[in-house]
Formats: C-alpha cells, structure tokens, sequence
C-alpha cells in the first residue's frame, strides 16, 4: 500500500506544470553553479598546486559547487511537500483516506516517499554533473558518494518537515512559509550561536553544522543520526495529525 500512495503522489507531482518549472529552473542553476565553479577552479589551479595538500577538482567543487545546492534543496523540498495534504483537504478528498482501510502511518510514507523520489531525481542530476567529468579526468568517487549523501538526507529532512505542517493546514502558502521559517532558522543558528558562550549548544540543532562535513569527505554517526532523527521526528509528528483527524471526522 505504502508502495501504491507513493507511486500515486509520484505521479501527481509529475503531472504538474509548476513542479516542472522548478525542475527546470533547478536545472538551470546547477548549469550555472557548475560552470561558474569550474571556470574559479582553472583561474587558482597554479595556487592551489603550490600547497602542501593541494585540493583536487572533485574536493573544491563538492565544496563550491554542491554544498550550496544544499540550501536549494532546503527551499524547494517543503515546496514539492507543502501540497501533499493542503491539496487533499481544500478539495475535500481527505475524507476518502479516512473512510479507507489505509492507516495514517501507511499514507504518510507513502506520501514522504512520493514527494522524495522526485527531489532525490534532481539531486541525481546535480551529481551527476560533477560525475560525468570522469570521462575527462579522475573523480574522487569516495568523496562525491559522501556529498551525495549529505545532499540526500538534507533533503528527506526538509521534505519530511514540509510534509508535516502541510497536514496541518489547507492553505499551502502557510504550510510553505512556516516550514521555510523553522529550516531557515535551523539554518542560521549555526552562525548565530558561535560567538555566544551560552547559545553554542544551539549549533547542535543547525543543518549547515551537520551538513558541512559531508562535503568534505567527513561523514559522521552524529550528522547521520541528526538527519534520520529529525526527518523521522517530523513523520512522526505528521502520523499523530492524521490519526487526531481521523479520530475527529474532519480536518
């Protein structure tokens, strides 16, 4: 069933002429970033020969290149998301899930899975831009594997929140802002909580601190667990919504 539901809001999301656009705006940007990084790579490859580690190409621009596609990511995710029940209940066809035998856990994964299977295609083509350069020369393939991760669970973190305060509202406009205002904001604590002793314990809580290793080949249990825990926190807290409708008749 789970299977069934993502296939279904895979499907709907694919079907729309908005999500396209992004798609191909998204596209657009990682062309853009991509060559833009490469022509700042050949102008400080000289320099960069001359250091004791020199950074290779798959290095600098998993780091200039893909890492700030992160934050792309982090605004496109809850906006695939934030329709995924805002739709269903300002169209009143809510009520058919919750007359059908499908539990609120089944539709949520369902719906997480959807809307992830079309995010994780542009997080493939972003790879896969610095993965075709392996043609012309070595890829650093153990490195671009660990940004591709990082890519990939900031990602479900993103479209897992998304997913949750679209099931809190029909207004998809409230669902996008709010969910856009806690990620960014997860975001920011990590710059703001460094120069104050007694908000340090905050950067725990931001995406960039846990994030940045992977682009430097770092991969760490504790940045994994953050991800897994927060995208798991927020289906959870989507679960309990749906099974308090349900419990209540309406949304």
């Amino acid at each position: 069933m789970i299977g069934i539901i993502a296939r279904h809001e895979g499907a709907s999301l694919l079907r729309s002429m908005q999500v396209w656009l992004i798609m191909a705006l998204l596209a657009g940007l990682f062309g853009f970033q991509f060559l833009k990084q490469l022509e700042v790579f050949l102008s400080v490859q000289a320099r960069l020969a001359l250091q004791d580690h020199p950074v290779g190409l798959t290095g600098f621009m998993s780091v200039r290149y893909l890492e700030p596609l992160a934050l792309a990511f982090t605004l496109v995710a809850p906006l695939f998301a934030m329709r995924s029940f805002s739709d269903e209940f300002r169209h009143q066809t809510y009520a058919l899930w919750q007359s059908s035998p499908v539990s609120a856990v089944s539709l949520t994964l369902g719906k997480f899975l959807g809307v992830f299977f079309v995010l994780l295609l542009n997080v493939v083509l972003a790879i896969g831009m610095l993965g075709v350069m392996q043609l012309l020369i070595p890829v650093d393939w153990p490195l671009l594997l660990s940004a591709s991760v990082g890519l990939m669970l900031c990602t479900a973190a993103c479209a897992a929140c998304g997913l949750y305060f679209s099931s809190l509202t029909r207004h998809s406009l409230i669902a996008i802002v709010a969910s856009l205002a806690l990620l960014f904001m997860s975001w920011m604590l990590g710059s703001a909580s460094s120069g104050t002793l007694p908000l340090q314990g905050l950067t725990e809580l931001s995406i960039a601190t846990h994030l940045h290793g992977f682009f430097q080949g770092y991969v760490q249990t504790r940045d994994i667990a953050f991800f897994l825990l927060t995208t798991l926190l927020f289906l959870g807290l989507t679960i309990i919504r749906l099974d308090s409708l349900r419990q209540k008749g309406h949304p």
